[in-house]
């Protein structure tokens, strides 16, 4: 669900990285910040400057949150820099420059890119702000972009993809994800609003889900649009929706084939035609997706161990790995999360 935005002030950019920790997870968990928090600083862009008049900078931070996705807006006073370091960040950062220029450094280029107002950048590099900028930085899992660019575009080698991209906002899918991702933020900043509620929440999450592939992956433009590009049949669709329903119970790929209406051989290669993977890898998946699911929301009732069962990894240390491959994080540090959200109503945020 959606949590309503939160704004602070913060006179050093050098705080901003362990204000927000503080501020959105209560003690005793603030004392463990997980190295992927710790991989993105926020620097003074001139350095003679702050060591002179550190008053001078200040950056209004305004904060909200849709399921597993943060919506940060930022107004810097003066030049600030976001630096992603070393181990990096499982996320991917759209940033929508609203006032103001920016410098994108990416590893694949020799020059910064250039953004200036009303352009963007999908990335997971390093970005610099001059003085009196404001941007919109939305934070978005990889596993999520990389989950959905997968039903969209049906490739099996999504994964490998990167989804490093300049957004051009003037017309087009640019355009119109630039309001979306304003429209959702607005929202955001209303106690009352409907997407605090599940039901509100998840198709929101689905819509700038798919803004997002459209507008980041235009090499792929023509096969989101081809209206001769084969779509998933029938089958795999009626197997998904029948995993996803049964995932916490005993599964054999003869119970998913009968379920889809057709032979084991038949769903196995139209598993491995359309999603590039098979019908039993495909539930490892969705059962890791629903116990992250469950991690992420508890209240602090159950372990991971019974969360593990609960979906049939009978090897806690096997399920640990699979969902760190996976979500980036260890499931004891999503619990954590999980427990304080649902103690103080607050969990981790990457900003």
């Amino acid at each position: 669900m959606a949590r309503s935005a939160v704004t602070v002030d913060i006179n050093d950019p050098y705080e901003i990285t362990p204000t927000m920790w503080d501020l959105f997870t209560p003690t005793p968990t603030s004392a463990i910040t997980p190295p992927q928090f710790l991989a993105r600083t926020y620097q003074a862009g001139d350095w003679r400057k702050y060591q002179i008049d550190r008053k001078a900078y200040n950056t209004t931070v305004s904060v909200g949150k849709i399921s597993s996705i943060c919506f940060v807006h930022m107004a810097d006073r003066e030049a600030t820099d976001m630096v992603i370091s070393s181990p990096g960040l499982e996320h991917y950062c759209l940033s929508l420059v609203e006032r103001g220029q920016g410098l994108l450094h990416q590893p694949n280029r020799s020059e910064p890119t250039e953004l200036t107002a009303g352009e963007g950048a999908i990335f997971r590099t390093t970005l610099r702000t001059d003085g009196g900028s404001s941007k919109i930085n939305v934070w978005i899992p990889a596993w999520l972009v990389h989950r959905q660019a997968a039903v969209m575009l049906e490739d099996h080698n999504i994964e490998s993809m990167e989804f490093d991209a300049i957004i051009h906002n003037s017309d087009g899918l640019g355009a119109s994800l630039r309001r979306l991702t304003e429209a959702l933020f607005t929202e955001l900043t209303h106690s009352d609003s409907l997407l605090s509620t599940e039901i509100g929440a998840a198709p929101a999450q689905e819509l700038f889900l798919q803004a997002i592939v459209m507008a980041a992956v235009r090499h792929h433009s023509n096969g989101l649009r081809c209206p001769n590009k084969p779509a998933a049949p029938g089958t795999v669709k009626r197997a998904e929706e029948y995993i996803r329903s049964k995932a916490d119970e005993v599964l054999t790929v003869e119970n998913i084939a009968a379920a889809a209406g057709c032979s084991v051989r038949a769903l196995q290669v139209a598993f491995r035609r359309f999603r590039g993977t098979s019908p039993m890898e495909a539930l490892r998946r969705i059962r890791l997706e629903q116990a992250y699911q469950i991690i992420m929301g508890s209240d602090g009732s159950l372990s991971v161990s019974e969360v593990a069962a609960k979906y049939g990894f009978t090897n806690a240390g096997r399920f640990a790995n699979l969902y760190r491959r996976t979500f980036g994080e260890y499931p004891s540090e999503s619990l954590r999360d999980g427990n304080s959200r649902g103690m103080n109503g607050r969990g981790k945020h990457p900003f």
